[in-house]
């Protein structure tokens, strides 16, 4: 290039950045939105990007500056030192297309690039229309707590129910395969992880989370148009390899997708509703309430299906098709030959079922493929139905995640009124629509009490409270558990006292009916007690207990007790009772009775509960 070309380029710049210095282009909304700027009271400029990688900015101060960035990257457009697909042009799509629009950028005075990584990932890509999918939570799984989100792309000439070409936008913590679990919990509450977005097919998810983790999808088709789709894409392209600080409670999966949709439809207002936690099924919400969602679609977990073929046959048959799964003679005997074709199908369909459900973790033996093969045989020879799953209430139909509650309450005479307030999520006698029955995840619920004669107690803070009742049949047999981490006051020495306590217990789950579940656990108790002798007082013991879900309400009845080294006991029987008034009011019923070394105690409660 000569140097009268180059001098002309470089006014054509400088044009262009006084243009965009007097349009205060830097000050607009969609070129903050692309910074990922949010308000920052300790930054100099009053806001700060989420991003926390140099290499998503051209300026040193980009991350705080808005007019700094967009002048280097206006500079970048036209610098020639880059070349191909690292040359600004083809590395931030959307921020140049958009800068090309607003400052009308005559194309032939920019230095040529040719982006062939993008447009072949485009190409790939070939998106027509978005979703925004949902992995529900799972029983045993605390990876799984609140539920999580992605975004599926689809092409236009996609067929009905296919995804096999759809490719998942995931954002996710990259997480040390070495950390622990608590090593885990602190850093993703602390931000100790990178976050980054990554594409794959949308099949593997469904195997990840349908298969491998039994966890129900739900899929909210989006009514983004054309030139909406290709502007997330764009704007994906731009965020590849970057990394983001990942906190679980605040900015995780979901955050980042609302911020990509808030990107291409403005007048939307997505993470302004969120202030400490971002929960994927109040995102799910949102989106659903800003008329974003055109259909919703159920996708049951493999667990879900087999569950449903399980519940379908006799008890009679049901143990036929266990035997068949581990021993393909019984098709021989007798009593499986009695049964009418229809009946062997679905014997058989369900002892393939449950192989499958086998190998999902374990490598596949010669033996087991040899099973599952000449069950698949048998089966093609016998008239077969498609299962039906029955399609639960749908996650954002529950009641929402934070819950206030006000009660009246008498324990021994002593009367008190009671402020529960709770930042989330479920407990096992709320209204289980839209939850997983059996599933208790509580954080930071805190009781205040205020008694006539003693004044305001703070009576307990459940920092975490953990309750998997994970039903045990003839093909299933998971664990049933609990953790409890938090402070609560106690009956100790003849008076109440404050402890901090982390308890837990494993045990299992029976199915009295399809409603009713009785559990029976052990538990472990590490109790920090002023009063006593030790810093730390271990103590051991049992729970057991009912639990009854009806269309009205939840009851459990409750016995549990431990006994400390120190000889220290407490045992107490309990009754609770809720009854839901509608998705988000509920009235909750208690009664109670204790046994100390030095007292007993009656207790009667009764609160109204609202959920917000």
């Amino acid at each position: 290039m000569s140097s009268y070309a180059r001098a002309n380029d470089n006014q054509y710049l400088v044009q262009l950045k006084e243009q965009a210095i007097k349009a205060k282009l830097s000050e607009d909304s969609t070129w903050r939105a692309l910074l990922h700027y949010h308000e920052d009271s300790f930054s100099s400029s009053g806001y700060s990007s989420y991003v926390d990688d140099a290499d998503f900015f051209y300026a040193e101060d980009g991350d705080t500056n808005s007019e700094a960035e967009l002048l280097s990257t206006l500079e970048q457009v036209f610098s020639t030192q880059t070349q191909g697909n690292d040359q600004a042009q083809c590395r931030f799509v959307y921020r140049f297309n958009w800068l090309s629009e607003k400052l009308s950028i005559d194309s032939d005075k920019l230095p040529k690039a040719t982006c062939s990584d993008y447009q072949m990932w485009r190409k790939e890509v070939n998106a027509y229309s978005a979703s925004l999918v949902f992995p529900a939570s799972t029983l045993n799984s605390p990876s799984s707590m609140f539920g999580h989100t992605l975004l599926r792309f689809d092409p236009k000439d996609i067929e009905e129910g296919s995804d096999w070409l759809s490719y998942a936008l995931n954002f996710g913590a990259n997480v040390d395969s070495g950390d622990n679990s608590i090593f885990f919990a602190y850093r993703g509450l602390a931000g100790g992880y990178p976050g980054v977005y990554n594409m794959m097919r949308y099949f593997e998810k469904i195997k990840e989370y349908n298969r491998m983790e039994n966890r129900d999808m739900w899929e909210y088709k989006l009514n983004l148009t054309q030139k909406e789709v290709d502007l997330v894409l764009q704007h994906v392209w731009e965020l590849k390899d970057i990394n983001f600080d990942y906190f679980f409670l605040d900015e995780n999966c979901s955050f980042r997708l609302l911020e990509l949709l808030e990107l291409v439809r403005p007048e939307v207002n997505l993470t302004d509703q969120f202030n400490y936690a971002v929960i994927p099924t109040n995102t799910v919400r949102v989106v659903i309430d800003q008329g974003m969602v055109d259909e919703i679609r159920f996708r049951p977990s493999e667990v879900s299906v087999l569950r449903t073929r399980i519940k379908s046959l006799s008890s009679e048959s049901q143990i036929l098709a266990r035997e068949l799964a581990d021993d393909i003679d019984v098709m021989e005997r007798p009593e499986f030959q009695a049964l009418e074709d229809k009946e062997k199908a679905d014997v058989i369909q369900l002892a393939y079922s449950f192989l499958r459900y086998q190998q999902r973790k374990v490598q596949r033996s010669k033996e087991m493929a040899k099973r599952s093969h000449r069950l698949l045989l048998a089966l093609n020879k016998l008239p077969s139905e498609e299962l039906v799953v029955k399609e639960p209430a749908s996650p954002e139909t529950g009641h929402e995640t934070s819950m206030l509650s006000f009660g009246l309450g008498e324990r021994n005479d002593d009367f008190y009124q009671q402020i529960n307030f709770r930042v989330n999520y479920h407990d096992l006698l709320d209204n289980e629509q839209g939850y997983l029955r059996g599933a208790q995840i509580m954080f930071a619920n805190t009781e205040l009490r205020y008694y006539e004669d003693a004044g305001l107690k703070f009576n307990r803070f459940d920092l975490l409270d953990i309750n998997s009742i994970s039903k045990r049949n003839r093909f299933l047999t998971p664990l049933s558990w609990r953790v409890n981490v938090g402070y609560e006051r106690v009956f100790s020495e003849y008076d109440d006292t404050g402890v901090l306590q982390v308890n837990a217990g494993a045990g299992h789950t029976y199915e009295v009916t399809d409603d009713i579940a009785a559990y029976g656990l052990l538990t472990a108790r590490l109790e920090h007690n002023k009063d006593f002798e030790y810093f730390a007082e271990p103590a051991f013991g049992a729970a057991f207990g009912v639990l009854n879900n009806t269309t009205f309400g939840a009851q459990k009845w409750d016995i549990n007790g431990y006994k400390f080294l120190n000889g220290e006991y407490r045992i107490k029987g309990s009754f609770d009772q809720n009854i839901n008034l509608s998705v988000n009011h509920a009235l909750r019923f208690s009664l109670g009775y204790e046994w100390h070394k030095q007292d007993t105690f009656m207790e009667a409660f009764a609160s109204y509960r609202f959920y917000f």
